[in-house]
């Protein structure tokens, strides 16, 4: 059992709560699920800055409760139907943080823990992507556009030490090519800071 919730909260509620960065956001998140506090994230989300409000999703396994400072009117919470991976082509929406991992070497050219690097250029992030379906389960439907948005830089502030994250959003038509690897990327999520509101699918099913 799978569940998408949506929190949509206005510029004043907002600010009311003091939701100003995704870390804020990604604390705000975990209080939709009381009953998982000291245990591992079981849910992946999503945040949208929108004109005149912000825009939560989340995507998870445990049932998530509404938190009592969230107003009734900006909660929705819905059920995933039984068949809704099983389509051979969605629709996506996919907001992530296209990344690669730099190769550093000591003195005597010995492989040490590399620095990992936002991809800023179209063509490192569609390759990216591409690459990311292969080991997913789908491919980018190439009859329908491809659209990557410019990248941003979304700064956060988390135990007063200043930190950032690139977020690329694609948008296009995908079909599935392996339906368990497919399944396991939507509940898990696709790439790097998945905690930060990055990798979630969103998907509409065509045929």
């Amino acid at each position: 059992m799978t569940w998408l919730a949506r929190l949509t909260l206005s510029r004043d509620d907002v600010v009311r709560q003091g939701l100003f960065d995704s870390y804020d956001w990604h604390q705000a998140a975990w209080q939709c699920f009381p009953a998982m506090c000291g245990q591992q994230r079981d849910f992946l989300m999503r945040l949208d800055w929108l004109a005149d409000s912000s825009r939560l999703y989340l995507l998870s396994g445990s049932l998530p409760s509404k938190p009592a400072w969230c107003p009734s009117t900006a909660w929705a919470l819905k059920e995933i139907p039984d068949g809704f991976l099983d389509h051979t082509r969605y629709r996506f929406d996919l907001l992530a943080n296209p990344t690669k991992k730099l190769i550093i070497r000591d003195s005597s050219g010995v492989q040490t823990k590399g620095k990992r690097v936002p991809l800023l250029h179209e063509d490192e992030q569609r390759q990216w992507l591409e690459k990311k379906g292969r080991q997913h389960g789908f491919c980018i439907f190439e009859d329908f556009r491809l659209a990557i948005d410019p990248a941003k830089t979304i700064l956060f502030r988390r135990k007063n030490i200043k930190g950032s994250h690139v977020g690329v959003r694609f948008r296009g038509v995908l079909s599935v090519t392996d339906h368990n690897c497919f399944s396991e990327a939507f509940r898990k999520g696709i790439g790097s800071a998945k905690a930060f509101g990055f990798g979630m699918l969103l998907l509409q099913p065509l045929f």
